[in-house]
């Protein structure tokens, strides 16, 4: 995982993304920020978006990482995912 409180003040892009062999459509990333994740129909969590600029959106998103039951809420850089 990459230093996500320092990538959201440098303005870095975040890429957010759902692990969906892992999640099992606990719910809690969609009851913390309904903006950034949603349950699905097939039961396991959605994100709204993929890439953050925000610094708020990251920070929502880091703290959806650190309270994910099952570890499923993956963000990462998108330069350090080869996206430009």
């Amino acid at each position: 995982m990459a230093d996500t409180p320092q990538a959201a003040q440098s303005g870095r892009r975040m890429l957010l993304s759902i692990d969906a062999a892992v999640c099992t459509g606990a719910g809690t990333c969609e009851a913390m920020h309904p903006e950034l994740f949603r349950v699905g129909p097939a039961g396991h969590a959605v994100v709204s978006r993929t890439e953050l600029t925000a610094p708020e959106d990251i920070e929502a998103a880091t703290g959806v990482l650190d309270v994910c039951p099952t570890e499923a809420v993956r963000l990462a850089l998108a330069d350090a995912a080869g996206q430009a």
